[in-house]
């Protein structure tokens, strides 16, 4: 797994790339969490670019209850972003979350840390369709799979 990462990120190293600094953006999406009861959610987030091909994100997610738990996650990313080309954008994402389960007389939330990759690719001038893994440290590793769509702002 450590040399299939290194390997993403020498290559993505080595594309080129320049995001405008003080954009916005703003996304809704789906997300199904992979290695736990509460799997299918919704989220939204903001992401502002500060620095040359740097955006930093804060997002949230509710996972829909399922046997009475529900789930919630909130992240602060940043992510690097790499045009590859005027119709991609592939960036790798680090940052940390807080993970929380609650149901029935039962609820636990853990902070931990988030490392992930995603792709955005433009179906017009005011939106683009995003997808997104994003793994997290909390309850032994749990795995997230984001699609939806980015606005700019």
């Amino acid at each position: 797994m450590k040399k299939i990462l290194m390997v993403v990120c020498a290559m993505m190293f080595s594309v080129a790339s320049f995001a405008q600094i003080g954009k916005s953006t703003a996304s809704v999406h789906f997300d199904y969490m992979i290695d736990s009861p509460n799997n299918v959610g919704i989220g939204a987030n903001y992401g502002y670019v500060f620095a040359d091909n740097i955006r930093g994100v804060a997002e949230f997610n509710y996972f829909f209850a399922k046997n009475s738990q529900s789930a919630w996650n909130g992240n602060v990313n940043v992510e690097y972003l790499f045009n590859v080309s005027d119709a991609v954008t592939i960036y790798p994402l680090a940052g940390l979350n807080v993970l929380g389960f609650s149901g029935g007389e039962k609820s636990d939330s853990k902070m931990g840390l988030n490392i992930g990759v995603g792709v955005e690719v433009p179906l017009s001038s005011n939106v683009a369709f995003k997808a997104e893994y994003n793994y997290k440290t909390q309850y032994d590793g749990l795995s997230t799979l984001s699609v939806g769509l980015v606005f700019p702002l």
